[in-house]
């Protein structure tokens, strides 16, 4: 385990995990077709993009319901000076009930806890103006803009920076 809270914990996915996690995407449909031209994605999609990911020091992680011992949600990121959190996504089921900020909290403190300074994120800007309202209101700030790929599709984006110290 990585971290936890007293409702959630927060650890890297294992293979076990697979069909919990792509449920989480699944239920993420709009964040799909958005951002990869997709209605959902499979087993396949899912392990290979856990393989990239860990090949580049990324760690792909699960949130867990401590009560239900359900998967809620994922997190990816690269811890250093400056952490880079590449996906917070909550399941669709759960969202919009305060835990996306709680579990941001605890990944701040935790990312702390290893002596990084900052935290980056690149927000997609044609996506969803509440993700952008969501990580200014956590305290991030714009940094100007960028072009992410990720499965072949470029996708305008915000980088946004939240000194940690």
């Amino acid at each position: 385990m990585l971290f936890k809270s007293n409702w959630f914990r927060v650890d890297v996915v294992k293979n076990k995990d697979l069909n919990e996690i792509i449920e989480v995407y699944n239920s993420n449909e709009n964040f799909l077709i958005n951002h990869m031209d997709k209605e959902e994605i499979t087993t396949e999609w899912m392990s290979r993009e856990l393989k990239t990911m860990k090949e580049i020091g990324f760690l792909c992680c699960k949130i867990t319901d401590m009560n239900s011992e359900k998967i809620v949600g994922v997190v990816d990121f690269k811890i250093d000076k400056e952490t880079y959190l590449s996906l917070l996504m909550i399941h669709n089921d759960y969202k919009n009930n305060g835990l996306g900020r709680l579990i941001y909290n605890d990944l701040e403190k935790y990312t702390l806890s290893l002596k990084s300074n900052c935290i980056r994120i690149d927000v997609v800007t044609d996506y969803d103006d509440s993700v952008i309202e969501f990580w200014s209101k956590n305290g991030f700030v714009e940094f100007g803009d960028t072009i992410l790929n990720w499965t072949g599709k470029d996708l305008k984006a915000v980088v946004m920076k939240k000194n940690l110290k």
